[in-house]
């Protein structure tokens, strides 16, 4: 089997298995009762975390179907894989979590020091990307919180 055929072929069950995870959220979110107070309502972050979901599986399954199409392979498929990289973001992961529920620290520094450490662990560690990390994690946990705030009225670390 060509490498493209393969990419594309496991491009397409991690779409479905993506999708499969959003289909659960959109399940358990209509368990939940509907909204009394708040203008979004408890059911609202699980429907948008899988719309995200679903969004991201269906640009896989372009990209693969168009990969498949030219009939060539992505540098990520020729390059080596390192499993000591997956174990460290696991373990940066797992850190992150017991961080926010065991040790209930801040969500913002704990977010950032998170992207920082998983950005490092898959990229190069240089200088630059521990910036250019700091500022994304920063960025992004600053957004996710003031979301979170101010349009879904939950209060996160």
């Amino acid at each position: 089997m060509r490498d493209a055929r393969r990419q594309t072929i496991a491009d397409i069950i991690l779409a479905l298995l993506v999708s499969a995870g959003a289909g659960l959220l959109f399940i358990g979110a209509a368990e939940l009762p509907p909204p009394r107070f708040e203008p979004l309502g408890s059911a609202a972050l699980p429907r948008i975390l899988g719309a995200l979901l679903i969004f991201f599986a269906v640009l896989l399954v372009i990209r693969g179907l168009l990969r498949l199409r030219a009939g060539h392979v992505t540098e990520v498929a020729r390059s080596d894989a390192d499993p000591r990289r997956g174990a460290l973001v696991f373990v940066a992961l797992v850190a992150y979590v017991a961080a926010l529920d065991f040790g209930r620290l801040p969500f913002v520094p704990v977010t950032t020091v998170f992207v920082i450490a998983t950005g490092l662990a898959i990229g190069a560690r240089t200088w630059a990307n521990v910036a250019v990390f700091a500022g994304v994690g920063l960025g992004l946990s600053l957004a996710i919180s003031t979301i979170l705030e101010r349009f879904l009225y939950i209060t996160i670390g």
